[in-house]
């Protein structure tokens, strides 16, 4: 019978470094170099490549390995095999799910990462890499090649994994496995920090009508052209206010629902590939939107986004609304509702954070340090760096000091983790029920 391998194990898969096992004939004293240790299906795995991880492994956390030869490493290659083995049995499923498509441009710029990365390894640079390569007989074709098989077979599982998991039917965890999860890693988990937890309410300054109408006519402007020929590229260049995808065009990569507005987001995935929207409105402007390609549950696109222009009152107003949600919060009024009604959609709401992370938030927020529990500060207003203001005004939910992590601290990360392992556990147990599989070690 098959042990089954951890939630960790089985989804954190790292980019391996190239396998060059071969099955070597016995030398003159008969002792076999290299050995098949399993079949699945119509695939193989070798001793070496078993080695090979646990090399792997011990580079990455040596007190993982056992230091000696013994029972104790038979047993941990004997799980590094099944965890091989698994990696299988789901490389195999994902060949064969035509859904999933992996990104080859992303594979390629990985690849180049990686082989930028290596080469920084060696003293001598390039020309010390290829000799060590043509020392293992490889030239860097054939090295890259090996390099981006496996990139893109790592980029196959976890996109495999991932989307059986998001679709596997929810799996129940009982308190008593989280309890038992909750012992096991608690003598792993650091000290808590000092924490301070505290809900939000960030109000961005809205332009004007007659500023929206302008915005609106400039893109329509801008739509027009592309529409009588001009390259949605270099109009994106020349005219988006989106400061992270402008300089590269109006690029937006691939993207799923749920990830942007939901304007944004119905407008794109009505169209077919290759066609441009008309112009839509959402809360940071206005869009063009061309989707290039499309896949199940994807788009990849790009965008021009024209923003109205503030004018010296829009900031003003901005200002008094804040004052007043300080009031309604002091007489009672929940963050919630307030929340709801006034905030910035993409502002969290709500916040835990360390003490030592203060600093890290936007200037203003420094003012929790001394902050005690149901006190409404604010209005904090900040520059987001891109010269956008914002105003915020928070309600301290608690404030705990540092100490041993409790159960219900982590209680919500572990359900998710045990439900998942669960869950992975179960789609193994059903494709290697369908496998052939042979142990031979």
């Amino acid at each position: 019978m098959m042990r089954r391998s951890t939630l960790a194990t089985v989804l954190a898969v790292a980019i391996a470094s190239p396998v060059r096992a071969q099955v070597t004939p016995p030398g003159d004293d008969g002792e076999v170099v290299d050995r098949v240790v399993a079949v699945v299906g119509d695939s193989v795995l070798l001793m070496s490549q078993v080695l090979e991880q646990v090399e792997q492994i011990r580079l990455q956390n040596p007190s993982a390995v056992p230091s000696a030869p013994g029972p104790a490493m038979g047993q941990f290659q004997r799980q590094v095999l099944d965890d091989l083995i698994n990696r299988m049995v789901i490389l195999r499923a994902a060949a064969k799910d035509t859904v999933i498509q992996v990104d080859e441009d992303r594979v390629e710029e990985i690849v180049n990462q990686e082989l930028e990365s290596r080469t920084r390894q060696y003293p001598g640079g390039q020309t010390a890499m290829l000799q060590a390569l043509a020392n293992e007989g490889l030239t860097l074709a054939q090295y890259r090649e090996m390099l981006r098989t496996q990139v893109r077979q790592s980029q196959l599982y976890q996109m495999y994994l991932q989307r059986q998991v998001q679709n596997a039917a929810p799996v129940e965890v009982s308190d008593a496995e989280l309890r038992a999860a909750f012992e096991q890693a608690k003598a792993n988990l650091t000290q808590r920090p000092k924490l301070v937890s505290f809900s939000q309410v960030v109000m961005a300054p809205q332009p004007s009508d007659s500023a929206k109408a302008v915005a609106r006519q400039k893109a329509e402007t801008i739509l027009d052209s592309i529409r009588a020929g001009a390259d949605f590229e270099e109009m994106a260049k020349r005219h988006s206010q989106d400061p992270g995808s402008a300089e590269s065009g109006g690029d937006l990569g691939w993207f799923r629902r749920g990830q942007m507005v939901r304007e944004f987001e119905d407008a794109a995935f009505a169209l077919p590939d290759g066609t441009v929207s008309n112009v839509v409105e959402t809360e940071f402007g206005y869009h063009i939107i061309k989707v290039e390609r499309s896949r199940a549950g994807e788009r990849k696109g790009r965008h021009i986004l024209i923003r109205a222009q503030l004018g010296p009152g829009d900031l003003a107003r901005a200002r008094t609304l804040a004052d007043s949600v300080v009031q309604m919060a002091r007489a009672g009024t929940s963050m919630d509702s307030l929340y709801d009604e006034y905030s910035d959609p993409m502002a969290p709401d709500t916040l835990t954070v360390s003490y030592q992370q203060l600093q890290q938030l936007p200037p203003g927020y420094d003012v929790l340090n001394n902050a005690t529990e149901g006190q409404v500060l604010g209005p904090i207003e900040y520059d987001t760096g891109g010269g956008e203001t914002r105003l915020a005004v928070v309600r301290v939910r608690e404030v705990r000091e540092a100490g041993a992590y409790t159960f219900e601290d982590v209680r919500s990360q572990l359900a998710q983790q045990l439900q998942q392992t669960k869950q992975v556990e179960r789609l193994l147990d059903r494709l290697k029920a369908g496998t052939h599989i042979e142990i031979l070690m």
